[in-house]
């Protein structure tokens, strides 16, 4: 039975809107996974993660270059086949009781994001290590996670924690370069409904933040105010939207 998400997740962050340029092998593993589960033990391509004590995937890199998304389209996908899972945002932690992570090891998939908010703070690392041992000791869960930092920074201070962490696997994701933002605010319009002209989409991409997550709410802005506007999407609009004049 899947657990309800204490967030909506954003229904066009899936597979299918993540540019893998660069990042090819992690959402390949990632497809992988989401096909396989909850059986994802028996996968023949999954061997080296099932032979893991610890079944762990983490997500390392900065912010906003993708991580949230490729978890968000892991969930997606499990969703639809109606696996159990939660993803939990570690962000959010102090508005939450340590016993959230109370039974997650019987879930399928556990998601977490931004698993480095937690770190220095003794309880919540002591919460995390002990999830980890469950999840060891029933067999039964996957854990994917999402950090800016590696298992070994001394930001974590608990020693088994960073022990625990370094068991997994670490696939580093890389920043899109311009071509590949180019391709993914083109394809997040595409999904959107709007039609944006190749002079319109250049403006955007020199004349704005260029990071994913400020381009694709961007974006979204943009899309209310045609919307609001009956109007298409123009380089006029963006610069109305950017105060350039």
């Amino acid at each position: 039975m899947q657990l309800p998400l204490p967030i909506t997740l954003p229904v066009d962050e899936n597979f299918d809107s993540f540019v893998n340029k660069g990042n090819e092998e992690v959402v390949s593993i990632l497809r992988q996974i989401a096909e396989a589960l909850p059986y994802w033990r028996e996968a023949p391509a999954l061997g080296p993660l099932s032979s893991l004590q610890l079944p762990l995937v983490t997500l390392l890199g900065n912010s906003a270059i993708g991580k949230s998304h490729l978890l968000f389209a892991t969930c997606h996908q499990l969703a639809g086949k109606s696996v159990s899972h939660l993803y939990l945002n570690l962000n959010d932690y102090q508005a939450w009781s340590l016993d959230i992570f109370e039974g997650l090891e019987n879930l399928s998939l556990i998601a977490l994001d931004n698993i480095h908010a937690i770190a220095g703070n003794v309880q919540w690392e002591e919460a995390l290590f002990d999830l980890f041992n469950r999840v060891i000791e029933t067999k039964r869960a996957l854990i994917i996670c999402t950090s800016h930092l590696g298992p070994s920074n001394p930001a974590f201070t608990l020693p088994d924690l960073r022990s625990r962490l370094a068991w997994g696997v670490i696939y580093h994701v890389n920043q899109l370069d311009d071509g590949g933002r180019e391709e993914a605010v083109r394809l997040r319009a595409e999904e959107r409904g709007l039609t944006l002209s190749n002079q319109a989409l250049q403006f955007l991409l020199h004349h704005s933040e260029r990071d994913l997550k400020s381009l694709m709410s961007l974006l979204a802005r943009l899309d209310a105010r045609s919307l609001q506007e009956q109007k298409k999407l123009s380089v006029a609009m963006v610069k109305r939207e950017l105060n350039l004049g």
